[in-house]
């Protein structure tokens, strides 16, 4: 919470963002169905429904953040993540711009995910 809050006052921008997830991790997780799969575990999710058009509030966070990390973690082209996410592009945007919002207000939750997803990212790339 003390990095997040630090990237709080220098602001959100992608630079700082990548900044503080690469303090954190050694290596980045390379394939777009780790990362999915880490996700989907954390949230208690299938990722088939995840990719769904489910609108039920634990799939679309698991999509949020799934587009979240492959975007700004992994470096992902958007167009890429939303092909996996049967997504448009825009749809995507917005996934990433909405987690980018809750954690400019420190919202406790979103703050809290983002850091355990990390952790969780952290030790696949390790192993």
């Amino acid at each position: 919470i003390e990095n997040a809050v630090t990237m709080t006052k220098e602001g959100f921008s992608i630079a700082n963002i990548k900044k503080f997830l690469n303090n954190e991790i050694d290596e980045a997780v390379e394939h777009p169905d780790v990362i999915l799969n880490i996700i989907c575990k954390y949230y208690g999710v299938h990722p088939l429904k995840v990719k769904g058009r489910d609108r039920e509030r634990k799939f679309v966070i698991a999509r949020k953040m799934f587009a979240y990390f492959a975007c700004i973690k992994n470096g992902m082209i958007q167009e890429d993540v939303a092909l996996i996410l049967r997504k448009q592009r825009t749809v995507l945007v917005h996934y990433i711009k909405s987690i980018h919002d809750y954690l400019s207000i420190n919202d406790e939750e979103t703050i809290r995910d983002v850091e355990n997803i990390n952790k969780l990212l952290i030790k696949k790339s390790i192993k």
